[in-house]
């Protein structure tokens, strides 16, 4: 594959057709909170799945699949890689979805094509909308519109991909703040027009707005937390200057958000609308990026966290997981990273997970202990480990089926996200086993 060219559409769909999509996404199952009913249990799975990759904090840098070895994967360039990154991550979220919508209601076996589909539609109309109205645009002729859509979609991906780092000039680092939102959109799409496709055009319209107006939310988020200190840092100023110029918004717009960043907004200011709980997680998570981004949280921003918490209809113990889910992501990227490159960071923020696993980790010991008892083969293992050496396929084994018992407990599934491979030293010397942690460093 090579995105470079035209006619990659093409290459890529008969790759995903020899290697089919799960149904279900590798995080389903992994719970954000203690309690139930909170949330759309696949939101939860999707956040889950997005973290690791960095779309959710505008640097698309991790592989949802990083064991699948793509063709032509080590030869691609910046571009070309997130290419592969959002499109694996739109049409993973896509196929889950599908299946998840249409369990017991429609025998449809194949969830890749016509989520295919759908994604083509929705992109090559947005694309269409920009220069018409969404109503004038589906009364083209039909013929016409398949003739080159698979083109138009093409171009639209890379328009949308382009609209952060070509920007900027940065080599080496792809950048674009708002990927996620182009994902989420068109995943609300595929669920609306599921229900009513003969409502095409008001949906495109809807969630075009609706998206504007996260956009803007979003950076006013970001200016408010900026200026919750009283002066704004380089770097805060920086990071927020990269989402104005992805964000796709008009002249007019980001003049006046500009505006707001020279004099500086409040909190009681932003009105925030209510909206779907992944779109508020993805807000959290960004806000919480420019706190972070000069290595300090003072008395005020901390304050101003804890606001943005309620306001944004969250809990407490999301606001704990975004930090922990954070500060993965920067120690797990921290050579590629521009925005957060300062190795006393990168100490801080290791020795600062480690503190915050452990503590965990305590928290949780008898729940886990539980859990590796009603493991049998787990349990076996680490017993076993206790008099005597494992092979490298049973430490294989006990790793991956540790990192699946944290992943069953909300306040250490965090931890055991792709990067997040630091919890298991912590909880190897915490479990009440003789068992030496030198015994899976090899």
């Amino acid at each position: 594959m090579n995105f470079n060219r035209k006619g990659w559409l093409q290459k890529y769909t008969a790759f995903r057709e020899a290697l089919p999509f799960d149904n279900d996404l590798p995080s389903a199952g992994v719970k954000v909170l203690e309690e139930t009913g909170l949330h759309h249990e696949l939101d939860e799975a999707i956040y889950y799945f997005l973290q690791p990759t960095g779309l959710l904090y505008g640097f698309p840098m991790g592989l949802p699949f990083p064991t699948i070895d793509y063709p032509g994967a080590r030869f691609m360039d910046p571009r070309e890689r997130v290419h592969l990154i959002f499109l694996e991550s739109l049409f993973a979220c896509l196929v889950a979805d599908r299946h998840y919508l249409l369990s017991g209601l429609s025998d449809e076996r194949d969830h890749f094509q016509p989520a295919l589909n759908c994604a083509v539609e929705y992109f090559t109309h947005a694309s269409q909308s920009r220069a018409a109205r969404p109503w004038a645009l589906l009364r083209w002729p039909q013929s016409l519109r398949r003739q080159d859509r698979g083109q138009r979609f093409e171009q639209e991906i890379r328009r949308r991909l382009g609209q952060g780092t070509e920007a900027f000039q940065l080599p080496g680092i792809y950048y674009n703040s708002f990927l996620f939102l182009d994902l989420h959109s068109c995943m609300m799409w595929q669920r609306r027009m599921l229900v009513e496709p003969e409502r095409e055009a008001e949906h495109l319209q809807q969630l075009s707005q609706q998206q504007l107006q996260q956009r803007q939310l979003l950076i006013r988020l970001m200016i408010a937390a900026a200026t919750s200190s009283g002066e704004v840092v380089p770097a805060e100023r920086r990071l927020i200057q990269w989402f104005l110029k992805s964000s796709g918004l008009s002249r007019n717009r980001v003049a006046v958000l500009r505006r707001e960043l020279k004099r500086g907004i409040t909190l009681e200011e932003i009105h925030i609308q209510p909206a779907p709980w992944l779109v508020r997680r993805f807000m959290l998570e960004a806000t919480l990026m420019t706190i972070l981004v000069d290595r300090d949280l003072s008395a005020e921003e901390e304050r101003f966290v804890m606001e943005v918490v309620g306001k944004l209809e969250l809990w407490e113990e999301e606001l704990n997981q975004s930090m922990v889910a954070l500060e993965v992501f920067i120690l797990n990227q921290e050579d590629s990273l521009p925005a957060f490159k300062d190795r006393p960071l990168i100490f801080h923020l290791s020795e600062n997970l480690r503190r915050q696993a452990t503590t965990a980790i305590r928290k949780n010991l008898h729940r886990v202990v539980t859990e590796i008892r009603e493991t049998k083969t787990l349990y076996n293992l680490l017993i076993k480990s206790t008099h005597t050496s494992l092979t490298p396929e049973e430490k294989s084994k006990v790793r991956q089926q540790l990192i699946d018992v944290l992943k069953t407990i909300p306040a250490l599934a965090i931890f055991a996200l792709p990067g997040g491979g630091i919890i298991l030293p912590v909880l190897i010397k915490l479990l009440p086993f003789n068992l030496l942690p030198s015994a899976f460093e090899d």
